[in-house]
């Protein structure tokens, strides 16, 4: 894999004229210089100016050569960020580029074989390691809502070594207020339950980690930030969306957890009755690898092909204060913004299913699929397969979960100023899911089914306002960001970086299509 690495820093030069001997340098006579004899006065100082100069061109032409090499060579460890043009290449983009040099070279990328052997250091000492120890309990998760003393004194650490552990972190990472979604593992004795280690992680590839050294009397708590070998490859991919959208990310070569980042990068951007059986894209994003394990993936660009109209892009930009001399209290907010830096923004609402298709849409007037009968469906249907997660559209309290009768499993939400969303038909509900309990946006709530009366698993999504049903679609987009003139050819030259990342994508034919007939109205009640 091609991965940066700084260059060594170059020979310190005087402010002289560079290639000029030093005062303490021996003239070139004395130096072993061969050739006619070194002239003398004027002529002399030019002579040595001209060889100076070649020597010093030299010099910089292997310096930069020995960069290139390094850049091409060396690992990355956590901490600094990927170059937008250091790749390892994968799927589709991989065996288009391989056919094509030239797509390459006018891309401006560096493609490398993906089969290259990667020589990674010893992988650091994690605590889960003492997961099979028989004397020692693992407990990790997230932090919630709760601060560090509530997560660990549920997870059975006694107070006095709670204050041990928040003492030894101090004035290397703080610990007392972590966000949400910052993650830990806790190591402690079965029989005492004293610390043994400790790791708190921000993400997959900033880990602090307070380990006890046994050999101190005290029991000291050594902590340190662990200098984990870190990869971030560049895959892209074409996706042709299908009924079953989980088997369509696996046809591409894509993983799985690009489905819910696929989806925010859409947010806004696309309506979701847009995303249907035909629709095709092409996907860039970037992997990243701890330790040789996959951590995460980060969509960095979309080209959203509809059945019908136009291609849209869409690019992920956050300012980069290197590139960008402007105030950061005017940073435009990260995110994906289109072709011309335009970002909509959706105010409290999102779509309950990651990626889903609309397959019955809110009609008054319908035809009832079961009963035969005109029926108004109240709502729009999604589709998903069986155990595909639904989540909370926005942040609210449940005040239903449970048997709906016609409308099966079903949860209720409340969002106050009038507004509730309905969710049917669920095969089962979150762990712990019950009436009264707040939620936030995009929470699990509970899995796809097929409960109630229905002919096929979807999920049916209602929006009540006032009591009375709305059309879920009708919930508008807020407004719409624009890039400040001073990120604008900073974000240019991303579009045109990542723009040469999708061409070399091949996009999948209109052969790959799937039959529109997949999308009927499954609905029941």
């Amino acid at each position: 894999m091609l991965q940066p690495s700084h260059l060594p820093d170059p020979p310190q030069q005087e402010e002289a004229f560079i290639g000029e001997p030093r005062p303490e340098d021996p003239p070139l006579s004395e130096r072993g210089g061969r050739g006619a004899p070194a002239p003398t006065g004027a002529s002399a100082v030019s002579s040595a100016r001209d060889r100076g100069k070649v020597i010093a061109l030299g010099a910089m032409g292997a310096l930069v050569a020995v960069g290139i090499g390094l850049m091409a060579a060396s690992p990355r460890r956590a901490g600094a960020p990927a170059p937008s043009l250091a790749l390892t290449t994968s799927g589709d983009l991989a065996a288009n580029t391989n056919a094509d040099p030239a797509v390459a070279k006018q891309a401006n990328l560096a493609v490398v074989d993906p089969s290259s052997p990667i020589v990674r250091p010893p992988p650091q000492w994690r605590v889960t390691a003492l997961k099979d120890d028989p004397n020692v309990e693992v407990s990790e998760g997230k932090f919630g809502k709760r601060g560090i003393v509530a997560t660990l004194t549920e997870a059975g650490l006694p107070r006095p070594e709670i204050k041990r552990l928040a003492q030894a972190f101090e004035g290397v990472r703080r610990i007392d207020r972590p966000r949400e979604s910052d993650s830990f593992v806790l190591a402690k004795g079965k029989n005492n339950g004293r610390l043994l280690a400790f790791e708190y992680a921000t993400s997959p590839l900033d880990v602090w980690q307070g380990r006890v050294d046994d050999s101190s009397a005290e029991r000291r708590i050594v902590v340190k930030k662990l200098d984990l070998f870190v990869e971030h490859r560049r895959v892209a991919h074409g996706l042709v969306v299908s009924a079953d959208l989980a088997k369509a990310i696996a046809a591409a070569g894509m993983r799985p957890e690009i489905v819910d980042a696929v989806d925010d990068a859409l947010e806004g951007h696309v309506d979701p009755g847009s995303i249907r059986s035909g629709v095709r894209m092409r996907v860039a994003a970037t992997e990243d690898w701890v330790e040789g394990t996959f951590a995460r993936v980060k969509v960095e660009a979309i080209e959203f092909v509809p059945t019908t109209g136009s291609p849209l892009r869409v690019y992920f930009y956050e300012r980069d204060p290197r590139e960008v001399d402007a105030s950061p209290r005017r940073a435009p907010a990260p995110g994906f913004y289109d072709a011309r830096g335009k970002q909509p923004y959706r105010g409290q609402f999102r779509s309950p299913v990651s990626l889903a298709r609309v397959t019955s849409r809110f009609n008054p007037k319908r035809l009832h699929p079961v009963l035969k009968v005109v029926r108004p469906h109240q709502g729009v249907d999604f589709a998903g397969a069986p155990g595909t997660p639904v989540y909370a559209s926005a942040s609210g309290t449940v005040t239903t979960a449970g048997n709906g009768g016609p409308c099966g499993n079903m949860v209720e939400i409340s969002h106050g100023g009038g507004i509730n969303t309905i969710y049917c038909h669920l095969k089962g509900f979150a762990q712990g899911l019950r009436s009264g309990q707040k939620v936030e946006a995009r929470q699990l709530i509970g899995y796809v089914g097929q409960t109630g009366r229905v002919t096929g698993p979807h999920l049916h999504f209602g929006v009540k306002k006032n009591g009375a049903f709305i059309d879920p679609l009708a919930l508008k987009m807020d407004g719409v960001r624009v890039l400040p003139p001073a990120d604008r050819d900073a974000f240019q030259r991303r579009r045109a970086d990542l723009d040469a990342v999708i061409d070399g994508v091949a996009l999948p034919s209109a052969a790959d299509v799937p039959d529109e007939n997949e999308d009927k109205d499954l609905h029941g009640e």
